[in-house]
């Protein structure tokens, strides 16, 4: 690992270790490096074309939902409303309310995918909406175009800090003992959990940061508060398009007591979709 490798890249391989590794319990298919060929020359000219599909949220209209907004009947929808722990000028933009999605191998996909949809089409999508297969998919072949079609890239982290493609996934291969390809081509695959590597690929694909929280205990451990842990690809992408929001937690989140959460080190094993609330005074 370079001795000058970025803060924020450390961040970005607990990730990747935590949810890849640590999963409840663990499907052998889910851990297994398989062999398989590089991309296509296909795939790699639709990469950049996907990549502005996605940015715009360019989904057939009739695609979409009827209705607009939040829909508290939506599954896996929680209408408690979570605040950031640190509240800036724009209070109503620190505040969520969390949207479950499914626990497949897929949970960081789905997560972006829900929000982007929400963000970008004013669509609140079921945890298990018809379209949400195909999303995620778009999402998984984006994020491993994106770590494997220029290894040289510069990507953009947080701050300041930036780090080569090739540093990012040789340094996220070795956590397991394998090559770089063997990382991206089993990343491609289905039910392969996705982390801090595919969230940064994704920042950067999409040009629109991509903003991971933590739940932490606040108030004598009573009530949950949201910690910004993560604002991959800040400010690069703050004026590009709307900030993406997704919590990383256990599984039992939001449905247990504060003090229970388990964070990323800690056993921790899920994304979660975040939703913006609207604060009402108080």
């Amino acid at each position: 690992m370079p001795a000058a490798f970025p803060a924020a890249a450390l961040i970005l391989l607990c990730f990747a270790r935590v949810w890849a590794a640590e999963v409840r319990p663990l499907r052998p298919e889910m851990l297994r490096f398989r062999g398989g060929d590089r991309l296509s020359r296909q795939v790699i000219s639709e990469q950049s074309e996907r990549g502005r599909r996605l940015r715009g949220g360019d989904i057939a209209r009739e695609e979409l939902p009827a209705k607009e907004g939040l829909v508290p009947s939506r599954r896996g929808f929680f209408a408690q409303v979570f605040r950031e722990v640190e509240q800036s000028p724009c209070s109503s933009e620190n505040a969520f309310h969390v949207q479950q999605v499914q626990g497949s191998g897929d949970c960081l996909f789905h997560s972006i995918a829900i929000a982007i949809a929400f963000e970008d089409e004013r669509c609140h999508l079921d945890m298990y909406d018809a379209s949400l297969p195909d999303r995620v998919r778009k999402l998984r072949d984006l994020a491993v175009d994106t770590l494997t079609l220029d290894p040289n890239r510069t990507l953009y982290l947080e701050g300041d800090q930036t780090i080569a493609i090739h540093e990012l996934v040789s340094a996220a291969a070795e956590q397991y003992d394998v090559t770089p390809l063997s990382y991206c081509t089993s990343m491609r695959k289905e039910g392969v959990w996705g982390g801090g590597p595919e969230i940064l690929a994704l920042a950067n694909a999409l040009e629109r940061p991509i903003h991971v929280f933590e739940p932490v205990a606040a108030c004598n451990g009573t009530e949950f508060r949201l910690q910004l842990c993560g604002a991959f690809g800040s400010p690069a992408f703050d004026e590009c398009g709307k900030r993406v929001c997704i919590v990383a937690a256990d599984d039992r989140f939001p449905e247990c007591k504060p003090t229970e959460v388990k964070r990323h080190g800690e056993g921790g094993n899920h994304f979660l979709a975040l939703l913006p609330a609207k604060l009402t005074n108080e």
